[in-house]
């Protein structure tokens, strides 16, 4: 009986190697990752990306313009030249304290018409009486308008309290028959050590060039100091400043305004030497002037910017007619 012959294998069997192991997990993490990629939305994450870099360009650039490049001497002349770039402005005046004390709000339109707003809050207290007396005006460059708007009196002497209710916000005018006397009054509002208007951008950096080179402001302007003012951060310049070279600049503003000369502010009327000490605080978040104190007197600006038309109003009477009639109403 002959042995029979072991089968033969049709196909024959090779052990899997290591390369082939690698090869098959390289492929199906492949799959897996091409199956997942397929169903992102490209878009959106682009989007996304954007945005984000976008939030980190503004973020470094932020720090970068306000802890390299805005020193504080740039931002004095940046607060400088905001003061000649705005179409009005709100100054505030306060002499006196709590006893007898005058608050006087001013606002300077420069555009689109020339014209001055001002209101005067006059308070006097004693031990016998108590007086309150509210006034506003419009000035224009060639006329002016007064009313009484309150008007409190009263007394703890058993004397009579007086009142003028039947005049009270009646329009009142006075006008000029010399316009250059009239142009005079209302350039007198508009005298400070900063220069306000509404100038083109050329003027701003010739003045601010002027400033600069002549050292109108002093040298100390690079060393200010941090304060606080209406609860606000400040930087606090103090100055010195040059007369007779910034009386020809705010002559020159003037002139460029359209209003001339302001005669009383020429400067041969100053020796070269003549200076006036004082201080400049301009508010950090915006590089806006907001206060200017010098020779006793303290100044406060706000409400920068605001446009608006200011009609002439209807009066009755002229200034000298109305005050005859208030002074015989309190006799």
């Amino acid at each position: 009986m002959s042995k029979l012959s072991k089968p033969k294998r049709l196909f024959s069997r090779r052990s899997k190697t290591k390369s082939d192991v690698v090869k098959s997990s390289k492929t199906t993490v492949k799959t897996k990752l091409y199956n997942r990629i397929g169903h992102w939305n490209f878009k959106k994450i682009a989007r996304y990306a954007f945005a984000f870099g976008m939030v980190i360009f503004l973020v470094t650039s932020y720090f970068w313009y306000t802890r390299l490049y805005m020193t504080p001497e740039r931002r004095f002349w940046t607060a400088l030249n905001n003061s000649m770039s705005t179409p009005s402005v709100v100054r505030t005046l306060t002499q006196g304290g709590s006893g007898n004390q005058v608050v006087q709000d001013y606002r300077f339109n420069f555009a689109p018409q020339r014209v001055v707003e001002n209101r005067v809050i006059y308070t006097e207290k004693s031990s016998v009486t108590d007086t309150s007396v509210t006034t506003e005006g419009v000035i224009f460059p060639t006329e002016q308008y007064l009313r009484y708007t309150s008007f409190t009196n009263s007394r703890t002497d058993n004397g009579i309290n007086s009142n003028i209710d039947s005049v009270l916000g009646k329009w009142a005018v006075q006008s000029s028959d010399n316009a250059e006397d009239a142009e005079l009054n209302y350039l007198s509002e508009q005298v400070s050590l900063i220069i306000i208007g509404n100038y083109s951008a050329d003027f701003r950096r010739e003045v601010l060039q002027q400033l600069q080179q002549r050292q109108v402001y002093g040298e100390n302007i690079s060393t200010p100091v941090e304060d606080k003012l209406n609860d606000e951060s400040v930087y606090v310049y103090t100055i010195s400043v040059k007369l007779r070279d910034y009386a020809e600049l705010l002559n020159k503003a003037f002139v460029t305004a359209g209003y001339g000369e302001f005669a009383p502010l020429d400067p041969a009327n100053y020796r070269e030497d003549s200076a006036v000490n004082g201080n400049i605080f301009v508010r950090k978040k915006d590089n806006a002037v907001v206060g200017v104190n010098f020779g006793g007197r303290e100044e406060r600006y706000s409400n920068y910017g605001v446009i608006k038309q200011v009609d002439r109003p209807e009066v009755s009477l002229t200034v000298e007619e109305l005050q005859a009639k208030v002074q015989q109403l309190l006799q």
